[in-house]
């Protein structure tokens, strides 16, 4: 039984915002350079397929009206002000919607800050005012936010927002028409309603106690790793290198929480329904953050036992400051830059100790393929100016102050526009303008718009 519970409570942190790393604004992919879509989802929260219907959307939108909108979802907003300011900083840095009509909107999602921020441009001001801004975001993406269905809530914002720019009618769904007197008759619907509710309840308590069974079974499945005398090599979560399997793969996290985190969602709606009171969901919730740290402080990483390859004992987990003394100076410096995560493990049969690397997101790609390590530094010069009739040039340089390593690549700027003649041109231009460039029109925005939390 105090497994079993365990796993209950183990299995509820899908509601509990988890760490993120900072992002920064330069970092954020513009979509439009990208792969000249909308969307840029780079905390990974918007399936494939919602991503392609929010293309289609704002593409027909931008064709019908010329404005612009980007959605944006970033792991959280730390180092700005605010969120708003986040939001704002980045609406100007891509310069969305049209050159001297102003007529873009920001959609950002912050999920570590659980908000929600749309700003719009100062031409969009009598056409989408900021209380009918505050309206959508309350009424159409905030409820289902707030149930995880982060899909839902983009998909129902983004087309509430490209109705009212394209100026059509907003069908707005009245709760009250949901059961109508009329359409149920009163005795036969509280028998089916008791009915419905039994079947209801028991299907979450027998759904709720599989997935959460197999969940933790799995969950004590051992991470088998090698423990090296020295531990100079560092295996990483998420990168394949040389055909080898990522240690994520192994480590069959994702995989387990899509069993624990349903499985503990089932069980709270069943004690939700049976009791009556919506505040029994919130108590396995705040049991599993207290149970995952346990877990996480013991391992480094969450649920597995991790066990030696060679040998087959259990590894010892290597405190960090312990740890910090024992990395190759790349590392330490990828890590004090806070570009990685380390873990390590000892064994004391062997005598080695195996060590890994959870990457930032968005540092993924600053790998040095001298050194193996997350060293890589940036760097760009002008080397020809763009104009209005001429691209220009700019000279990229990675390199890496550990092991010296330098590589250089010219990337084209592409020319200058002219806002005037995009004015004067209208739509006959926008059109052109739109087959030949992959990137946001030139517009601004003042700090318009609304937000909210969830």
């Amino acid at each position: 039984m105090p497994k079993v519970w365990a796993a209950v409570l183990l299995s509820v942190s899908l509601w509990i915002p988890q760490p993120a790393w900072a992002i920064a604004l330069e970092q954020v992919p513009n979509p439009r350079r990208q792969y000249g879509g909308w969307v840029s989802d780079t905390a990974d929260i918007l399936s494939s397929s919602t991503e392609n219907e929010l293309n289609r959307l704002l593409t027909q939108l931008e064709q019908r009206t010329t404005a612009e909108m980007a959605v944006v979802t970033v792991p959280n907003t730390q180092g700005y002000a605010t969120p708003k300011a986040f939001t704002t900083q980045l609406f100007n840095y891509w310069g969305i919607g049209k050159a001297g009509r102003n007529n873009g909107v920001l959609f950002l999602i912050s999920v570590g800050d659980r908000r929600v921020e749309i700003e719009t441009g100062r031409g969009l001001a009598t056409i989408l005012p900021d209380s009918r801004v505050q309206q959508i975001i309350d009424q159409h993406i905030l409820p289902k936010f707030r149930n995880r269905d982060f899909d839902g809530g983009t998909l129902s914002g983004v087309r509430q927002l490209t109705a009212v720019l394209q100026g059509q009618p907003v069908a707005e769904v009245q709760a009250s028409s949901a059961l109508s007197p009329a359409a149920v008759p009163r005795a036969d619907g509280r028998e089916a309603l008791a009915v419905a509710q039994g079947l209801l309840e028991g299907s979450l308590l027998l759904l709720g106690i599989l997935l959460l069974g197999l969940g933790w079974r799995r969950s004590r499945l051992p991470v088998y790793l090698k423990a090296e005398r020295g531990g100079a090599k560092v295996l990483s979560l998420t990168r394949r290198e040389q055909g080898t399997m990522a240690v994520l793969s192994s480590l069959q996290s994702a995989p387990i929480r899509r069993l624990l985190y349903p499985g503990s969602l089932c069980l709270g709606l069943f004690l939700m329904s049976v009791s009556g009171n919506w505040l029994v969901l919130v108590l396995p919730f705040l049991a599993v953050v207290t149970t995952d740290g346990i877990l996480g402080s013991k391992r480094g990483i969450p649920f597995q036992p991790v066990v030696c390859q060679s040998c087959g004992r259990p590894l010892r987990p290597i405190q960090p400051q312990v740890l910090d003394k024992q990395l190759p100076p790349a590392h330490r410096l990828a890590k004090s830059q806070r570009r990685a995560r380390y873990y390590g493990w000892f064994c004391p049969a062997c005598q080695g100790m195996a060590v890994v690397v959870r990457e930032g997101t968005s540092c993924r790609h600053l790998y040095c393929p001298r050194c193996q390590a997350l060293t890589l530094d940036l760097t760009t010069q002008i080397l020809q100016e763009a104009t209005y009739s001429s691209s220009g040039l700019k000279l990229e340089i990675l390199t890496c102050p550990i092991c010296q390593y330098r590589s250089e690549r010219t990337v084209v700027i592409p020319p200058l526009r002219d806002s005037d003649s995009e004015r004067d041109s209208g739509s006959t231009s926008d059109s052109s303008d739109r087959d030949s460039d992959r990137d946001f029109g030139g517009g601004s925005s003042d700090g318009g718009g609304a937000g909210g939390s969830w």
